[in-house]
């Protein structure tokens, strides 16, 4: 594969590096041999190295070698982006055209690869089973992958990205895999694969089989069964034929039994006559003692009420007879009562007057307390206001200007003159007040007493009270009692008669009860006669027989016709199986074969999984993968000696031994180191000697292709690979890659690198830089 011409349209490494929308990289005129593309970080040189192969994806950015694993979305800007590679492998030139488009919140994307025809024009390309590149990923990866080889081996070999997953990671599976693919014989594994699919499909009809076994083996389960259940219905057939014959014998005896009872039937037409006269002379007995009985419950009732109405009469009367001295003692006590409350009612009307002169006088005596009490609070005032007066008219005779001709003019003496005059005025008011409040006084002090009589006067009428409700009380209870005197009388009688009545109750009761008894005595005497004559005359009555042999006759009947019906349900269920076991033997009788195609078929199952076991991983590309192992060995150390001198020396371990000694398929790369004379595996070794050891691999695989598959790369990509490199490693890594493509017949080599002394021994630079608009 030789990339041509590429075109990029709406990438964001193009759009941040190189500050332009598109980029267009003419490579057909570079020359043969090395090829640098150099620029600051961030000048979209990897975006430019990842897009210079054919495959739909940017192998730096992607989490694993796998196009599931990559989105162009996290990589384009705007509404549509696009890749276009012109690229020429096995003398072909195709074109690779990947269209964006993002109009709204989805997108999508379309691939197509063309080739060019020997007239010029592009064509789609179409593969030998029918496969188009129609814009779709599916068809696109197919048609790819079928001229370029996998993915997976491109991005192994040739093409060495950022980030790239050592060789030294891979597992015993992985590597297996991917060998495969590099010597070719991964057809070996879609071998195997077609083998597991035969061995999947052919467990599936034996699967089919299998349960076709399993049908008949409960089909023989069911004969069995059927078998033991004709045996089974064959002895209950039996059993309810000799129940049957049984049944039969025992209904002639019955019949023979009932002929002869008959015959006897036919003499005792007397005595059945004589037992008919007798039931019903019994039944009349029967009914005439249940309604003598049901008679004498009535009376016994009836006389038993009588006596209790009667007993209730006699107590009533008792209790009045009881209270006799009380009635007649009533008059009297009444009379008393009545002239009691006469004189309690004369004391009450002049009591009763005292008490209201007393209630007068109590008013007034209230009056005159509250009069004297005003006197009192006016004589106080007029009496101090009076010595006041009496202060200031004393000054007359004590001012300077008495006799004076200004004496007119004092305001003192002016003020002490009128005084004098209120004094005079004030002091009868004074008097007067006092000979009042002496007057009050002694009407009050008349009155003092009044209060006591009055409370004294209220005692004693409210005893009188009381005396005359509670001789009111005692006149109303001794009228009661008198005006119960008539009653004595119509006791004393009432009583008589109750008595007389109840006497004559008992008498009846006693004789009532007599005569019942001796009825029931007679009629159960005649009873028993009946009983013994009707057993007498039973011991040759036939009929209560016949009608028992007449029932057993028909349970027998029934007994028989059951026992017809069961043997007619087995001879039934005895055929319907004996059906069902003949059906059976006919189906049974393939087992034996299906049996035989079933273990034919786990023969070949058998077959096809070794041959698949025996075409996949674990067989012979396990021994081609060994095999390839030395030859592989041999390229990568010639390339460590060429350009890295004899110090180390690579070994590829395809088996590994266990701790029982047994080996196992298994992956691992041994580094000897000939300066300390040890061996260690390269996960241990730095990480300058990792990248050198790891593109040794990697190119002596690429040169193992060239050599041996006959994979028609010519071109190599590298990106940063030099980075922890020394600078004198970093001379002997250019060597490596000038002697790979020596040894590999490559035409060219695109590398990335930050080392200006590489990029100077370079055939060719692309400056990504003077690419920016």
């Amino acid at each position: 594969m030789r990339p041509l011409k590429l075109t990029l349209e709406g990438f964001v490494g193009v759009r941040d590096g190189m500050k332009r929308e598109s980029v267009t990289l003419d490579l057909e005129a570079l020359p043969d041999g090395l090829i640098a593309l150099t620029g600051p970080n961030g000048a979209g040189k990897t975006t430019i190295m990842d897009n210079l192969h054919p495959y739909p994806i940017m192998p730096s950015r992607a989490s694993k070698l796998s196009v599931d694993a990559f989105s162009y979305w996290d990589h384009i800007c705007g509404t549509s982006a696009l890749k276009e590679l012109e690229w020429e492998h096995d003398g072909i030139r195709y074109r690779s055209s990947f269209a964006f488009r993002k109009p709204g919140k989805t997108g999508k994307a379309e691939y197509y690869l063309a080739y060019r025809g020997v007239d010029g024009t592009w064509r789609p390309v179409s593969l030998p089973d029918g496969t188009v590149s129609d814009g779709k990923a599916e068809s696109y990866n197919r048609c790819v992958e079928a001229i370029n080889g996998s993915l997976e081996t491109f991005f192994t070999s040739v093409f060495s990205a950022q980030n790239r997953r050592p060789l030294a990671s891979y597992g015993a599976g992985e590597i297996k895999t991917l060998l495969a693919e590099l010597l070719g014989i991964d057809h070996l594994k879609a071998l195997s694969a077609k083998a597991g699919e035969v061995a999947k499909v052919l467990g599936k009809s034996l699967e089919g089989i299998q349960s076709e076994l399993g049908a008949l083996a409960g089909k023989r389960q069911r004969k069995a069964d059927a078998e033991q259940s004709i045996v089974a219905q064959g002895d209950t057939l039996r059993a309810a034929r000799e129940q049957r014959d049984a049944a039969l014998e025992q209904a002639s005896k019955l019949t023979q039994e009932r002929a002869t009872l008959a015959a006897k039937q036919s003499e005792s037409a007397t005595t059945e006559a004589r037992l008919r006269e007798l039931g019903v002379r019994r039944d009349e007995l029967a009914r005439a003692v249940k309604s003598a009985a049901d008679d004498e419950q009535a009376a016994a009732v009836r006389c038993q009420q009588r006596v209790a109405a009667l007993s209730r009469t006699v107590a009533t009367h008792q209790a009045t007879l009881v209270r006799r001295e009380a009635i007649l003692g009533a008059a009297a006590k009444r009379e008393e009562a009545e002239l009691a409350i006469a004189r309690e009612e004369a004391r009450f009307a002049p009591l009763q007057r005292d008490i209201a002169d007393l209630e007068v006088k109590r008013a007034t005596l209230t009056t005159l307390d509250a009069t004297l009490t005003g006197l009192m609070s006016q004589g106080t005032t007029k009496a101090a206001h009076f010595d006041t007066l009496s202060k200031q008219a004393a000054v007359v005779d004590q001012v300077p200007c008495v006799g004076n001709s200004m004496h007119a003019q004092c305001p003192l003496l002016t003020q002490a003159l009128q005084a004098k005059a209120q004094a005079e005025v004030q002091r009868v008011s004074v008097a007067n007040l006092r000979a009042e409040y002496r007057e009050k006084k002694a009407q009050a002090d008349a009155l003092a007493l009044v209060p006591a009589e009055l409370a004294a006067k209220c005692v004693e009428m409210l005893a009188i009270t009381d005396a005359a409700a509670q001789l009111r009380r005692a006149l109303q209870a001794a009228a009661e009692l008198a005006a119960t005197k008539p009653l004595l009388d119509a006791a004393v009688s009432g009583l008589e008669a109750a008595q007389a009545e109840l006497r004559s109750i008992t008498e009846e009761s006693t004789a009532r009860t007599a005569k019942y008894q001796s009825e029931m005595t007679r009629t159960e005497a005649e009873l028993v006669r009946i009983t013994e004559e009707v057993g007498r005359l039973a011991a040759v009555d036939v009929t209560a027989a016949i009608a028992k042999l007449d029932r057993d006759i028909a349970a027998n009947r029934e007994t028989v016709a059951a026992l017809d019906g069961r043997i007619e349900q087995s001879i039934r269920s005895q055929s319907v199986l004996q059906a069902e076991a003949e059906a059976l033997a006919l189906e049974l009788e393939k087992f034996s074969a299906t049996q035989s195609r079933a273990d034919r078929l786990s023969d070949e199952i058998a077959r096809w999984k070794l041959l698949a076991k025996g075409l996949g991983n674990d067989g012979v590309i396990a021994l081609t993968i060994d095999d390839a192992g030395p030859a592989l060995t041999h390229t990568v150390n010639e390339l460590l000696l060429a350009c890295y001198g004899m110090r180390f020396t690579v070994e590829i371990r395809t088996q590994r031994t266990l701790a029982s000694g047994e080996l196992r398929e298994g992956f691992e790369i041994l580094v000897h180191d000939a300066e300390s004379d040890s061996s260690k595996s390269v996960s241990v070794m730095s990480g300058g000697q990792k990248v050198w050891i790891n593109e040794c691999l990697t190119r002596g695989i690429a040169l193992y292709l060239a050599q041996n598959t006959g994979q028609p790369y010519q071109t190599l990509f590298s990106d940063e690979s030099d980075g922890p490199l020394d600078p004198e490693r970093k001379v002997q890594f250019m060597r490596m890659k000038r002697e790979v493509l020596r040894q590999g017949g490559y035409q060219r080599e695109f590398f990335i690198s930050q080392t200006p002394d590489l990029v100077a021994e370079a055939d060719a630079v692309i400056d990504v830089q003077a690419l920016a608009a």
